[in-house]
């Protein structure tokens, strides 16, 4: 029986996102300040996460900034054992996708916490955190 090649590959895939950062960079800069926000459209209303510089729903590119509450509820999680090569240098964790009061659903890592102890509907919160190279980033904790 012959394998499929492509569960063997060991070639490096590059991808590349030309995301407008000139449009987007106030999250960035809210989060270092330990906001948490995203984009709402000017015109239909829509609430888009990860913040869009162009509306996903009517395609406006005018948009307001809006506020996301903190606290959030998990609505599915998993652990990744084998860790991409990008995370080389770090330990297995675990990655979940939380409901928020806004109706928003957003992915992070979810820390402090075992995966053993993770339940669906926990009650977590937004923590910003600060990498080695000084990007801010988020992650959710248990609340």
């Amino acid at each position: 029986m012959e394998e499929d090649p492509a569960l063997h590959s060991r070639r490096s895939l590059t991808l590349r996102f030309d995301i407008p950062i000139s449009r987007t960079h106030e999250f960035w800069d809210t989060l270092r300040g330990g906001r948490f926000v995203t984009t709402k459209c000017a015109k239909c209303g829509h609430v888009s996460f990860p913040p869009q510089s162009d509306c996903p729903s009517c395609m406006s590119g005018e948009f307001n900034w809006t506020g996301i509450g903190r606290d959030g509820t998990l609505v599915t999680f998993t652990r990744v054992q084998v860790v991409p090569a990008s995370f080389a240098g770090s330990d297995p964790y675990i990655i979940a996708v939380c409901q928020f009061a806004e109706g928003l659903r957003v992915l992070a890592w979810l820390e402090g916490i075992e995966v053993k102890e993770a339940k669906l509907g926990l009650k977590v919160r937004v923590e910003v955190r600060t990498s080695k190279e000084g990007s801010p980033y988020y992650v959710f904790v248990p609340a």
